[in-house]
């Protein structure tokens, strides 16, 4: 027996769909398991189509406008930081912008790319969740760059507890290129699991893949990274295999070998 057939995802291919620039970490966390990463996004990311509101909204966040900045990705982390470069590159000295962050990830991405230490991050990493952050919300005037695609969950519930909410595109997510190839790789019967990062991830999938690689789908391993990835793939008809219990790319990674060392 080779040291690779000891590893918990021994011999198991693996789909990573979520976008080139944030696959490379999740594959190499698979491959030191023994796993076969396969990688095939499904979306990408793209500049607002309203460039000038994004613009505003930053051109206020150096104001001094804000009291609160929240980020629900390092996505947005990196729109932001992009668009700040040549203005104010880094936010760590404005003592009265407070950040909050919705995951380790997005945390660490702030501190690299914002010079900040972020005030807040919800014990649940899920955006909505940030709302846990802002302490008393009551009059406080918050700026949220989402994606185009991003739900308003996060929006309502800040409204509903009395912050003033500016919310902006910062970025569109829009569907990768490599359709047909991905739903050949799905007829030919060649993988094992499909990890879903996001809701994004999951209705690209199905646009690209249509209705015959939807049904090869649930055959396969559907692990989602969180409640409302999975809440969405529920939707789309492909049900859920597992949903890891810790938010992030490591506790997707460790519900899939916990999935595979039960069966």
């Amino acid at each position: 027996m080779t040291t690779n057939e000891l590893l918990p995802l021994a011999g198991l291919r693996v789909l990573v769909t979520r976008a080139a620039e944030r696959a490379d970490g999740l594959a190499d966390r698979l491959r030191a398991l023994g796993a076969e990463p396969v990688i095939r996004p499904t979306i990408a990311h793209a500049p607002p189509d309203d460039l000038a509101a994004f613009a505003t909204a930053l051109g206020r966040l150096e104001a001094g406008v804000y009291e609160w900045l929240l980020l629900t990705s390092v996505t947005a982390v990196e729109a932001v930081a992009e668009g700040l470069k040549g203005r104010a590159p880094h936010l760590g000295g404005r003592v009265s912008l407070k950040i909050g962050a919705v995951g380790p990830a997005t945390a660490a991405a702030c501190r690299e790319l914002l010079g900040v230490e972020p005030a807040g991050m919800p014990e649940r990493f899920i955006g909505e969740e940030l709302v846990t952050a802002l302490g008393d919300p009551v009059g406080r005037r918050v700026l949220l760059p989402n994606a185009d695609l991003a739900r308003p969950t996060l929006e309502e519930r800040l409204r509903e507890v009395g912050a003033l909410v500016d919310r902006v595109v910062a970025y569109k997510t829009v569907p990768a290129p490599g359709g047909a190839e991905l739903a050949s790789l799905l007829a030919d019967g060649g993988l094992d699991a499909i990890l879903f990062t996001s809701g994004s991830t999951a209705r690209y999938f199905t646009l690209q893949v249509g209705e015959a690689g939807v049904a090869a789908a649930r055959r396969l391993i559907i692990a989602c990274i969180g409640p409302a990835t999975a809440d969405v793939c529920r939707e789309l008809g492909l049900a859920p295999t597992l949903v890891a219990t810790t938010y992030t790319e490591t506790g997707l990674v460790e519900a899939l070998v916990a999935h595979v060392a039960r069966r």
